[in-house]
């Protein structure tokens, strides 16, 4: 029977704070796309369950103030709430 190593924990070094040129190893830094993957995978996540109207609502302000509400605005639109969230120290 094969024996592999353990999968990382949530632990790991660098987790969540992996940045570029934090991994040597030439497998990764020789193959970009994988690299920043890696890199993308290993963030802290939020996952925020929000009822129909608030989620609409939601999508309203975003639409508003970027224009649209694909992806990256709806992210950018979560960034910069929870900065000023913690900028007030709530």
């Amino acid at each position: 029977m094969a024996k592999f190593r353990k999968h990382p924990s949530g632990q790991w070094p660098f987790y969540p704070r992996l940045k570029e040129g934090d991994i040597q190893h030439e497998y990764w830094t020789s193959k970009k796309m994988v690299h920043q993957a890696f890199i993308n995978d290993r963030k802290g996540r939020i996952v925020l369950l929000l009822d129909g109207p608030k989620y609409d609502a939601f999508l309203d302000v975003v639409r508003k103030k970027k224009g649209n509400i694909w992806a990256s605005s709806v992210d950018a639109a979560v960034h910069e709430a929870v900065d000023e969230w913690v900028e007030k120290g709530a």
